[in-house]
């Protein structure tokens, strides 16, 4: 089920606290609705009550959706530096619900899932948009991996980060360069779809760079980019 717990929260542009309902989890199965809102990038966005200023909280909460084979971990951009730890902690989620430690039942429900992890709206977007294409995400960061390397001006830079948005009637990738864990968009690009069946086809030369990006749910070039970070261990 999808569930709400009712929060209050300052408004950024004036402080004024204002009633929301903060999500914790959402599915997608029975709320089609909140999908939907996601994908328009409207999901967690309400107006401010005193100045009418609109704002929209950073994201944290798991989403499933059995139609299109996904359970997501979703955290705030913010703790992007800490993913391992928060891939832990997905794991344990993931294997409590639909893996190990879940009941029967519930595991042949998880071993049609695809268990991600993502911080940040628009990487949540990019993953519900990359499953409802039928694109295989590790190969979709490899495809970035080519464009940094070979569009001029692109080059990899720490404050940008590349963000599939959809593919147009064309089957042309339409893709987002934005800052880093923000929903500012900078330019957009378009790539043939065809990149991905190449890297596909050139599987031996890819073959460990695939390994590192799909060591666990967090499939991400910031996986590669970013060092990582040591898991607190439990007391």
């Amino acid at each position: 089920m999808s569930l709400f717990k009712t929060v209050t929260t300052p408004c950024p542009s004036c402080s004024a606290p204002n009633s929301f309902d903060l999500v914790h989890s959402v599915n997608a199965d029975r709320r089609p609705d909140l999908r939907a809102q996601i994908l328009a990038r409207s999901f967690q966005e309400q107006r401010c009550s005193a100045c009418g200023h609109p704002f929209r909280v950073e994201p944290e909460f798991t989403y499933v959706h059995n139609g299109g084979r996904l359970w997501l971990a979703v955290w705030p951009a913010s703790r992007l530096a800490a993913w391992a730890e928060c891939e832990g902690r997905s794991r344990k989620a993931f294997d409590t619900f639909y893996g190990a430690q879940a009941s029967p039942a519930a595991q042949v429900i998880g071993r049609e899932l695809r268990a991600r992890v993502a911080f940040g709206w628009e990487a949540t977007h990019e993953k519900i948009v990359v499953m409802e294409a039928g694109i295989d995400d590790v190969t979709l960061e490899l495809a970035k991996v080519t464009l940094l390397r070979e569009v001029d001006g692109l080059g990899p830079q720490e404050d940008r980060e590349i963000r599939l948005l959809g593919v147009d009637a064309q089957q042309r990738l339409v893709l987002g360069l934005f800052e880093t864990g923000s929903e500012t968009l900078l330019e957009t690009l378009t790539v043939a779809r065809a990149l991905l069946d190449e890297i596909e086809a050139e599987a031996e030369g890819w073959q460990a760079l695939r390994e590192q990006l799909g060591e666990g749910p967090f499939v991400d070039l910031s996986r590669l980019t970013l060092a990582t970070p040591p898991v607190a261990k439990a007391a």
